[in-house]
């Protein structure tokens, strides 16, 4: 009998009832309270409370985001680990040799969310527009700074790929987060700074930066006084975006129930709510588009890993 009962076992653990027992788990490659663990945090809840699954945050953070990311490739590829995480393990630090996957090592789920940049600069400063951050570049080339929270993250490559686009050179001035960075732009160590549009404007509506550009297809509704590189004169269009990643093995009618339960969760008060707190956009995009979408992206990092560091 005991034998029969091990042997029972591996079935009983692939059953259907015994995966509706056990909670899914988020995974969040990022430490808790930032703007990452806001959102999962938010898709859990709404989870859970749409009754028929529960949903759990893990946080496993370190490396910027690749360890919580290997985690996921080399998890079950049964359904109940899921990825969130956005472009900086999942692009631009797999296409510059920094993380120990591959894409292959994962199937994409679910884009969630989008949010642009907005080049700004200190309310007072002499910079006002785009023509002229360009000019001041290419009277002093590599000399005109720009802040972000560290190497490697999204405001990083953005600034660098309008510097490709526009065809100057800008000094990177790196930080320990967005709160030095900002800092330094306001009090005028630093000329400009890649940001959201929620970091723009106050909760009063007062402006924070000068905003000179935003890199949207379209105006803002935010920000509807700033113009759009292109409309400056810059070919240069980009999004941060945050997405849902499963093992790479997980079977297609597994992802499909998963997706579906997420879209239904995005949907939800919770998780609106949360992306409204976050000043992100909710962009969905089904696996099959999230996979031709995350393959564009990539590419468009690649082609400016000349210009980031080697080390």
């Amino acid at each position: 009998m005991q034998r029969r009962a091990l042997l029972a076992a591996p079935a009983l653990l692939a059953s259907p009832a015994f995966a509706q027992a056990r909670p899914l788990r988020l995974v969040v490659p990022y430490p808790p309270g930032g703007s990452a663990d806001v959102l999962a945090r938010a898709i859990a809840e709404q989870i859970t409370a749409m009754g028929s699954r529960t949903a759990i945050v893990e946080n496993r953070a370190g490396a910027s985001g690749t360890i919580g990311a290997l985690s996921v490739a080399r998890a079950a590829p049964d359904g109940m680990t899921i990825l969130q995480a956005d472009g900086s393990p999942m692009s631009i630090l797999l296409e510059a040799g920094r993380a120990q996957y591959r894409a292959e090592d994962f199937a994409p789920l679910l884009r969630l969310a989008t949010s642009p940049f907005v080049l700004a600069t200190r309310p007072g400063g002499p910079l006002r527009s785009l023509p002229e951050v360009i000019a001041a570049a290419r009277a002093a080339p590599g000399r005109l700074t720009y802040a972000t929270p560290g190497v490697l993250s999204f405001a990083h490559v953005v600034a660098e790929r309008f510097a490709a686009a526009a065809g100057i050179e800008l000094l990177h001035v790196p930080f320990q987060g967005t709160g030095p960075a900002t800092s330094a732009v306001l009090g005028g160590q630093v000329e400009l700074i890649p940001v959201p549009p929620g970091q723009v404007l106050d909760q009063g509506s007062g402006a924070i930066f000068r905003p000179i550009a935003i890199t949207t297809e379209a105006r803002h509704p935010s920000l509807p006084a700033t113009p759009t590189f292109r409309e400056a004169g810059t070919d240069l269009v980009f999004l941060g975006w945050r997405g849902m990643f499963l093992p790479a093995a997980t079977p297609p009618e597994t992802l499909a129930a998963l997706e579906e339960l997420l879209r239904e969760a995005m949907g939800g008060p919770i998780v609106t709510a949360a992306l409204q707190r976050l000043g992100e956009t909710p962009a969905l995009l089904d696996s099959s588009g999230f996979a031709r979408f995350w393959g564009e992206d990539r590419v468009a990092v690649r082609a400016v890993l000349p210009r980031l560091p080697k080390e």
